[in-house]
């Protein structure tokens, strides 16, 4: 059976572990980065966090931010058991709305090409970009 996306509890700025987002990126193929995090975490300017009943982390995001006008989304996860449920723009709404709350008005966010009609969904204005590095 799957999981109900009515389960899942969103909160702003959780506290979470390096190992849970290494947990998650793993789970939808990506590398776990796990050294990456205890700093990434200090740094982030909001992050939102998706909860199962059960206190699993089952999606993620991160925001980086002037605080001023721009905000970047990064590491929009969701754990594959908990995807196609609306999970994933659900994340994305709340770190949106977070952003406009505290007055930015441009929101950025980089994806793969395979991943355009998502954001399209979410509210974005698919355009052109680029990415220097490893996506995952």
């Amino acid at each position: 059976m799957q999981p109900s996306s009515t389960l899942v509890t969103f909160n702003f700025n959780p506290v979470v572990m390096p190992e849970q987002i290494g947990d998650l990126r793993q789970a939808v193929g990506w590398g776990r980065q796990d050294a990456d995090y205890p700093a990434a975490l200090m740094g982030y300017w909001a992050t939102v966090g998706g909860c199962a009943p059960d206190g699993a982390l089952v999606a993620w995001c991160a925001v980086l931010s002037d605080g001023v006008r721009h905000a970047v989304l990064l590491d929009v996860i969701v754990h594959p058991d908990w995807q196609r449920q609306g999970i994933g723009r659900q994340l994305v709404a709340r770190a949106v709305e977070h952003c406009l709350a505290a007055g930015i008005t441009i929101i950025h966010v980089d994806f793969l090409p395979e991943h355009a009609a998502f954001y399209e969904r979410c509210g974005f204005r698919v355009g052109l970009g680029g990415i220097y590095g490893n996506v995952e």
